[in-house]
């Protein structure tokens, strides 16, 4: 006999002797679920979730199938989604595809067997989504941190500059309570590395403020495209590099503001870069929070209204605030460096504004250790 399997199984019906059934057929197979209603199951989901997959009736009173299985989208998007139903009607299947999703779409009465083999092929389709956002999370944004990381002992200012759009970014998707956000914060942190192969003196023209020629603007415009060249070959990053190509594009600004869509990630992902890069340099040339906010409010056909609240609203939370100044054997990850950090001889070593991690604290070690850099160090410790 089959062993149990460890993932969830929500079955969804107003029959109850159905799921009666159900459950003695499958008890020894499946790590089954039962509800008798959409509220019910959405209940579940809450409380007993994740579920691998998700079997529900097309006809419930007060909530049917295919609202129930696109609110479970909505609320688990990992978990898959089959609809049982009495009625082969086309149109019907086409709408419960079509809204909520639907992997598979099976007629009543089922067989045992058959709502089976379908459970089952939707646990492994489950268990490939979850590797894959596990190599995502793990090994791919591990790597990605650790580039990163690097790149920014090279270029301090640029990578400090990236490291501050990433968290303006998080700001954001955190505040529109978005879902699978990985593209978004990938592409945050991956914003400046055409920076790479612009000329120092230029960059360093930019970080100051100070106006470029023609000439050198017009290669400066050229980072993000140059930035997308280096990524797109990457596997899994093609979304990624096209959002970082598109961090200041102009185009697609009715579509944005009308609804907030992750249906597209590259205009969605390329306008919260767009946000948070034209905040960023606003704060860093002395404005304040609120100041730096109201102009891109007045600037609304070039920067997307909603993400601009959004902005506002994860900027305006309850963040308590903590400037210190520490000896670096105190000094952690996770923490804002609140000056520049340069040695005797004027090398910048770290930027101000970087969120402290292990590579650039082992450096700034080293860098004590050679007597090249001497602490206390000015940092701000942020606690929600």
């Amino acid at each position: 006999m089959a062993p149990k399997l460890p993932e969830k199984v929500l079955l969804v019906d107003d029959d109850r002797n159905l799921l009666d059934s159900f459950r003695r057929q499958f008890r020894k197979r499946l790590n089954l679920v039962t509800a008798v209603s959409g509220g019910d199951a959405l209940q579940a989901i809450q409380d007993d979730g994740p579920f691998a997959v998700v079997v529900s009736d097309m006809q419930m009173p007060n909530m049917d199938g295919v609202e129930l299985l696109t609110r479970v989208r909505v609320a688990a998007p990992n978990t898959v989604r089959i609809m049982l139903t009495g009625n082969a009607n086309l149109e019907v299947a086409l709408g419960a595809i079509n809204q909520g999703h639907i992997s598979r779409f099976l007629n009543k009465p089922v067989e045992v067997p058959e709502l089976y083999e379908a459970i089952i092929d939707g646990i492994q389709h489950y268990r490939l989504v979850m590797m894959e956002k596990t190599l995502l999370n793990k090994t791919l944004k591990g790597a990605v941190n650790l580039l990163t990381d690097i790149l920014s002992l090279v270029d301090p200012d640029s990578f400090s500059q990236a490291s501050r759009i990433k968290r303006h970014v998080d700001t954001m998707l955190k505040s529109l309570g978005l879902q699978d956000t990985w593209h978004f914060e990938l592409a945050a942190l991956l914003s400046q590395i055409g920076h790479i192969t612009i000329p120092r003196e230029i960059l360093e023209k930019v970080a100051s403020n100070v106006p470029l020629t023609t000439k050198e603007a017009a290669l400066y415009k050229t980072h993000p495209e140059i930035g997308s060249r280096l990524l797109q070959h990457i596997p899994r990053l093609e979304t990624v590099a096209a959002i970082v190509a598109h961090q200041e594009a102009e185009d697609e600004m009715e579509k944005i503001s009308k609804h907030l869509s992750q249906e597209d990630k590259i205009t969605l992902g390329s306008h919260l870069l767009k946000v948070a890069i034209a905040y960023d340099k606003r704060i860093t040339a002395g404005m304040d929070e609120d100041q730096s906010l109201t102009e891109l409010k007045d600037e609304p056909t070039r920067y997307a209204p909603a993400l601009v609240e959004a902005l506002a609203a994860g900027e305006g939370s309850n963040k308590q605030v903590e400037i210190m100044h520490l000896p670096l054997a105190k000094l952690h990850s996770g923490m804002i460096l609140d000056q520049n950090i340069r040695t005797q001889a004027g090398t910048m070593l770290v930027a101000r504004g970087q969120e402290l991690s292990q590579p650039i604290l082992l450096r700034l070690i080293a860098a004590e250790h050679n007597d090249v850099i001497h602490g206390p160090y000015r940092v701000v410790n942020v606690r929600e």
